[in-house]
């Protein structure tokens, strides 16, 4: 380890001095170098301290390259080990500054400035920066006054105009959205005594208004959140989020997540890739606040005092923050003093005898966020310890309510157990089958009690959700749930309904296993529709379309509800709900019957050593066919289902939102269903969808969007701004990670969005799109590599683009080389390449007269020189007279005339090299063109460019005219 240390050592003292040379890409090699290092040494602090010296140095080098994106990722992983360092929160300020990105550079600076406030010796380096920091402020003297004006009236009149007060609140958010603004506000209410006098008061108005405020104060600056936290504190926003209200608690943890974020830095750390077993690493203050909000938000869950909405607003803040892969590292924590507080809410069942003095009061969504927060912790997990002693906690919990065997105890049982089988399944299945509950729940189904058959009938549903760990309820199940299914309280009928259509559609989509009798799944879905169309109870409506997400898996039941008119605009209607439990079974129902879920391909060897082995092979059902899930797609979009996609793009589940890409993605696998998606506003909803969501969600959006903008007029389908939005996603396709198909189709949608204009080309250029199109010319794949030269021939009219060819570099030469290839439309494309390339932007007789202005004859001599300089790089290719010599004589009228454009391009560059073309074979294929009069060899056109090329050479006197119209060389020596 030793030697190890010194040879890194060693390494980053020659990047120190290569840096002093001002060799900066060197620098950054040797600090590379040293890194390998010393990422395989097992961590102390002095080693943590090398790293950091070495990601921060390397953070220096990428600033002076203005590579800030580089910059800033290693300024990042610099502070992931020493979370205190003044330099390299110093560069990254620096480079969020250049980089255009003000806030985050003002937020490191303020968090710089806070740190440098409390320790002690503070360098030159801060001195700079603070006075670099003062000087910016000085420049805007002005405008912050007049801001500060504004801020003051605001406050004057929220506390002398009570009639005023709700506008002026909203004022002051709008400004405080500002960094500007939030300072000023923050220099005004130097304690922010007044909007926490505010925020205490009773009326509405002023609690919300003010959460609303702090909220923005508290967003991306660590310097404002944690002057929240120390001056309102979590006292007054813990009594906010235990409100009965709709929009109080919610705001509440809005800010919440707000100071979160920003005292943690988690927007810039989440950038960086690391390990998911490895936690953030935080400095003291840090955690100490960190641990101080999840107590708080513990004790608000286990408070019967909080109200459901403010419980629920707890149990997504923990959802969101508590896991070591993304947030907070809280997970083993929670173990010991969080699971048993979220248990007891979990055994809550309101509908019980009240025993105690009060029950906690609970939302229709409360289980599902505690499975959420509990599966969350469980997957986060990283240790054999960790997940028994998860298991224990829940196991423990578990056994104290099944001391007493009354009838409270065995609905609580049965609710904790329901609750762990939506979330950690595992756990769940495990106290399933440890504590004999399997027999408890037969024993409640059957027990004639409403509330214990209801609760019995929801856990056998829950546990009969994984085939291959459910055998057991599933052969039992399957009779309980006929019973219940007899029922005369139609909630425990539907719930039962929904059991067995998971059971009937355990199989999935293979026709070939016969799990149930056959029809049993249409016969469901049939009974199914009819709790859909006919029953005035949500509920009730929520369970039929969730037995129908299950069943509609078999392709005849697919079938028959698209041709059940009422049960599809009854599922329509569902939509405008906003509950996502029920719009992920739609959403799934609508996957299902487009036939747009992943399936896998078939692997005939394995299919072959299956049928050897005597073992199960999956068939596809024959409705489940191209000619079947195409016509079912007409069917939907006839029944109006775009405009409720359209609608369902804004719900905030990514797993909706996944779920309703998939379809949009299918719809627009038919070129006719485009228009109207695009007439509807899917075009405009897919942007979104493409850029926030799960990762599967972005891809199949931007698929989606690249299919529209293929055969659809760009500028039409995404009309002003939203052309420029479009560049991002559909770049996103070209990672190596995904498919070929949708690497393709977003290099052909690129292809048009590049042809637009000037405005798209750029922005193409800023989202770093050149070398992601650049880097599959050269793929193996002839599709792939035809679309990505297509590309670079609309983009290389760019004035940037062009000066990535001009430098020191083979892409001339490779494209060059492009030309010789097989395949016709890709030889095209190279050639319209170099034609744009080779072609002189400006006609120079124009300006040869004009008198310049000095800045304008300077650009002009600079676009002479690039022009030479690409004309010179094609030249000096070694094949370039033999593959043009081919390419001239092409009987591909379009090649040919493409590769004598070139020639002339070449010939009118200068003198000089058109003397090197005359001098080659070139002029022989010339001169036959020229005279030949066969028209399966040539056209009016290409003799047209061939007469340019001979009279250019004319003009420089290269060649002479004669009798015979032969070559004369001016210089018989020279040639």
């Amino acid at each position: 380890m030793s030697t190890s240390s010194n040879n890194s050592n060693e390494l980053r003292e020659q990047g120190n001095q290569a840096f002093k040379q001002g060799q900066f890409q060197q620098a950054i090699d040797r600090y590379t170098d040293a890194l390998d290092i010393l990422n395989k040494l097992q961590i102390n602090e002095e080693i943590k301290n090398d790293i950091t010296k070495c990601y921060s140095n390397r953070s220096q080098c990428y600033i002076n390259l203005e590579q800030y994106d580089d910059a800033i990722e290693d300024a990042t992983r610099a502070l992931e080990y020493t979370p205190a360092d003044q330099k390299s929160l110093y560069r990254r300020a620096n480079a969020f500054e250049r980089s255009g990105r003000l806030k985050e550079a003002i937020s490191d600076a303020q968090r710089l400035i806070s740190i440098t406030a409390k320790g002690a010796g503070t360098d030159e380096q801060t001195y700079a920066l603070l006075r670099k920091l003062r000087e910016s402020a000085q420049s805007k003297v002005s405008e912050q006054t007049q801001v500060n004006n504004q801020v003051q009236q605001m406050f004057e009149t929220i506390l002398s105009k009570p009639d005023q007060l709700e506008t002026a609140l909203n004022n002051l958010l709008v400004v405080s959205r500002e960094v500007a603004g939030a300072e000023a506000v923050i220099a005004y209410d130097t304690d922010l005594q007044h909007l926490t006098n505010l925020i205490q008061r009773d009326d509405r108005i002023s609690v919300l208004g003010t959460l609303r405020i702090l909220s923005a104060l508290a967003k991306n600056s660590y310097k404002r959140a944690e002057n929240i936290y120390n001056k309102v504190g979590l006292k007054l926003i813990a009594r906010c989020l235990a409100m009965d209200d709709a929009e109080i608690p919610t705001n509440a943890a809005i800010l919440i997540h707000n100071m979160l974020m920003s005292i943690c830095d988690l927007e810039n750390r989440r950038k960086v890739r690391k390990p998911m077993n490895v936690p953030y690493n935080f400095d003291q203050p840090v955690i100490e606040i960190i641990n101080e909000i999840f107590r708080m938000l513990l004790d608000l869950i286990d408070n019967k005092a909080c109200s459901g909405v403010g419980r629920d607003c707890c149990l997504d803040l923990i959802v969101k923050f508590v896991d070591r892969a993304n947030g907070c590292n809280w997970t083993s924590k929670f173990i010991i003093s969080g699971l048993p507080k979220v248990l007891r809410v979990a055994a809550t069942v309101p509908e019980l005898p009240e025993t105690e003095k009060k029950h906690y009061p609970l939302t229709a969504h409360t289980k599902m966020h505690i499975s959420m927060a509990l599966s969350i912790v469980y997957h986060d997990l990283v240790s054999d310890k960790e997940r028994e002693d998860f298991n224990n906690e829940c196991m423990e919990f578990v056994k104290a309510l099944r001391e007493r065997d009354d009838m409270q105890s065995r609905v609580r049982t049965i609710s904790v157990l329901s609750t762990l089988l939506q979330g950690p399944f595992d756990t769940g299945n495990a106290i399933l089958g440890s504590q004999n509950l399997v027999d408890l729940m037969i024993t409640m189904a059957g027990s004639g009690d409403p509330l214990q058959e209801r609760i019995a009938v929801e856990a056998i549903v829950l546990s009969a959700s994984k085939k291959d760990k459910a055998a057991g309820i599933l052969s039992l199940g399957s009779e309980i749930l006929k019973n219940l299914y007899q029922s005369a309280n139609e909630q425990i009928k539907v719930i039962a309904l929904v059991g067995l259509s998971k059971i009937a559609s355990s199989k999935g989509t293979d026709s070939a296993a016969n799990l149930v009798t056959e029809g049993s799944c249409q016969t469901l879905a049939l009974a199914c529709c009819k709790f859909l169309t006919t029953s005035p109870n949500f509920d009730i409506r929520r369970w039929a379309a969730d037995g129908l997400a299950y069943l509609t898996l078999d392709a005849d039941v697919k079938e028959d509800l698209v041709d059940n008119t009422a049960a599809l605009k009854a599922l329509f209607s569902l939509c405008q709900c906003d509950d996502a439990h029920v719009l992920y079974s739609i959403t799934t129902i609508f996957v299902n019957l487009t036939n747009t879920y992943d399936t896998r391909k078939k692997d005939k060897q394995m299919e072959e050593l299956a049928t050897y082995a005597k073992q199960h092979i999956p068939k596809e059902h024959e409705k489940d066919a191209v000619e079947f899930f195409e016509e079912r797609r007409r069917k939907l979009v006839d029944a109006g289902i775009i405009p409720v996609l359209v609608q369902l793009c804004k719900h905030k589940s990514e797993n909706c939102r996944e779920q309703v890409a998939r379809v949009f993605l299918g719809l627009c696998e038919n070129e006719k269903y485009r228009g109207p998606i695009v007439a509807a506003g899917g075009a405009k909803a897919l942007l979104p969808l493409a850029l926030d969501g799960t990762q599967v969600g972005k891809t199949k959006a931007a698929q989606a969007l690249a299919k529209i903008a293929i055969t659809t007029n760009p500028e039409n389908a995404f009309p002003g701004q939203r052309t420029l939005e479009l560049v991002r996603p559909i770049l996103k396709l070209l990672k190596l990670e995904n498919t070929s198909l949708e690497t393709f189709e977003a290099l052909m949608a690129l292809t048009n969005l590049a042809g637009i204009g000037e405005s798209v080309r750029k922005r193409i250029l800023k989202e770093q799109g050149f070398p992601d199109i650049e880097q599959y010319m050269y793929e193996d794949h002839r599709m792939l590599r035809r679309a990505a030269t297509e590309c670079m021939c609309n983009l290389v009219s760019q004035e940037e683009v062009v000066k990535l060819f001009t430098a020191e570099n083979d892409r001339i030469k490779l494209m060059v080389l492009l030309c010789g290839e097989e395949d016709e439309p890709l030889v095209k494309a190279a050639l319209g390449t170099l034609a744009i390339l080779s072609s002189l932007q400006v006609d120079l007789d124009d300006f040869k007269d004009v008198e310049l202005a000095e800045e304008d004859r300077k650009k002009l001599n600079e676009y002479i020189e690039d022009n030479r300089i690409i004309c010179e790089k094609i030249l000096n290719v070694q094949s370039f007279t033999e593959l043009f010599k081919h390419l001239c004589a092409s009987t591909n009228f379009e090649v040919q005339f493409r590769a004598l454009y070139i020639l002339r391009n070449l010939v009118k560059a200068n003198k000089e090299l058109a003397s090197r073309i005359v001098a080659s074979e070139l002029m022989d294929v010339l001169f036959a063109i020229k005279e030949t009069k066969d028209e399966h060899l040539t056209n009016d056109k290409n003799r047209k460019v061939v007469s340019d090329i001979l009279q250019l050479c004319l003009k420089y006197g290269l060649i002479q005219p004669n009798e015979n119209l032969t070559i004369l060389e001016e210089d018989e020596t020279d040639a």
